[in-house]
């Protein structure tokens, strides 16, 4: 007969891993975030050279399969096929700084393999058919049929055409392949800058599209066009942007603005693993804005926190402009321990929780960390836009890394409420981080 000892001595072993991770708390979504893919298309106005040089500090959160030069009514034949090269280099001179505080940086060599040029010759729906196919086209083709199942952002900072021609392509010379490539493809678009937008929605309606209309400009893009309750924070101001932006490195030296205009930006920032998770649904909300469907098809445009279409955006647009900060630190930072970085939030339940009404609900972010040892302030908000239960819900103990809220009476079954954990560091250039917490009534 074979010994027992063996099967005893593996058990002893492995009760007390199996209790560690047992009280292990939830893993945070920079452990679990599936890196989503990008493909930016510029007309290379002055404010999409701002956005383009804190485009290149947030690469480290997503993959990027194409940079693409193209135009758009307001510049239709572009701005030229050097700007993101130049912008690159100046990106190559801070390199080795960077990877300092993210290995996950990509090489300036491998930034540079990506960039394509796209329609630069006619506007909009001239630029669609059978003789429009461009280099720029073609990669979003390429890209759209790959076994890479993953989502494709596809970020419109100029016009749509070569988008719009690549799914042509597709429907014409791959129609077998049309429903996985539609599947994949999520568009994110600033304004119309073309007259393709209803086209889009007549051709291909099953393409998810996210128009940002109104919610850049009054945030984020040019100074003239500002209005929010912000529009006089010191974010906004030529001495902010000069100290914290112009002033620290090459790569900030380049930023083409005197302050913040980067009417492009939304687009990827929706996307940057903030923990808001706003890229599952674009009625999340997040550091891109927040957006709802708009009739049949999947045709998305700006929603309204509080009656206001513009405050999806500007209730982060402060915690946007430290973490760029921040992050423009790196760039002149050789050591990991000169500069600060964004704090870890961790929870010791799931981020999806199902709750009863007239239940207590205990929120506990006490294992959250910050990788420099700094202080964390803690805030717990209601996003009550974002869920579905239209009711009010108080949070007891907001300030703290726990809280406790007790579910409405009211609250109906499949009723979904938002509970969001912001945590912040304390630091000369703080950082902030969050979890989403969803509860959903049963």
């Amino acid at each position: 007969m074979r010994s027992q000892r063996p099967n005893l001595l593996f058990i002893l072993i492995l009760l007390p891993l199996v209790a560690m991770y047992s009280c292990m708390p939830a893993a945070t979504p920079e452990e679990t975030h599936q890196r989503s893919r990008m493909i930016v298309t510029t007309d290379g106005e002055t404010d999409d050279r701002a956005s383009f040089v804190r485009f290149l500090l947030y690469t480290t959160d997503f993959d990027i399969e194409a940079l693409i030069y193209t135009n758009s009514k307001w510049h239709p034949e572009g701005q030229g096929t050097q700007w993101m090269h130049n912008i690159i280099d100046k990106y190559a001179q801070v390199y080795d700084n960077l990877i300092v505080h993210n290995p996950d940086y990509p090489s300036p060599e491998y930034l540079k393999s990506l960039i394509y040029v796209g329609q630069m010759e006619q506007v909009g729906r001239a630029a669609v058919g059978e003789e429009w196919d461009t280099p720029g086209s073609d990669r979003i083709v390429e890209v759209l049929l790959d076994d890479d199942p993953r989502p494709v952002w596809l970020q419109a900072w100029g016009g749509l055409n070569n988008i719009a021609q690549a799914l042509y392509r597709i429907r014409t010379s791959h129609p077998d392949q049309l429903e996985k490539a539609t599947e994949k493809a999520w568009i994110y678009a600033i304004a119309e800058q073309d007259d393709l937008k209803d086209w889009m929605h007549e051709e291909f309606p099953e393409v998810n599209y996210i128009l940002n209309a109104e919610q850049f400009w009054r945030v984020i893009a040019y100074s003239w066009d500002r209005l929010n309750p912000y529009e006089d924070h010191e974010i906004y101001t030529v001495e902010w942007t000069t100290k914290n932006v112009k002033e620290v490195s090459p790569l900030g030296a380049i930023y083409d603005r005197d302050e913040l205009e980067e009417g492009d930006s939304p687009a990827f920032l929706h996307v940057v693993n903030t923990g808001l998770q706003s890229h599952k649904n674009p009625s999340w909300g997040g550091w891109g804005g927040r957006f709802e469907r708009i009739g049949p098809g999947n045709f998305w445009s700006d929603a309204e926190d509080n009656g206001d279409h513009t405050k999806p955006l500007w209730r982060f647009i402060v915690a946007i402009q430290e973490d760029f900060a921040a992050r423009m630190q790196w760039t002149a930072s050789p050591k990991y321990e000169d500069a600060n970085h964004a704090p870890i939030v961790r929870l010791n339940h799931d981020e999806d929780l199902q709750v009863k009404a007239g239940e207590e609900i205990t929120l506990d972010a006490s294992p959250s960390i910050d990788p420099d040892g700094d202080e964390l302030e803690f805030t717990w908000w209601v996003y009550p836009e974002a869920g579905t239960y239209e009711g009010q819900v108080t949070i007891q103990n907001a300030n703290t890394s726990k809280s406790s809220i007790i579910i409405p009476d009211d609250a109906a079954a499949g009723e979904t409420v938002h509970i969001i954990c912001e945590v912040k560091n304390k630091a000369e250039y703080p950082m902030t981080r969050y979890r989403r917490v969803v509860l959903t009534v049963h």
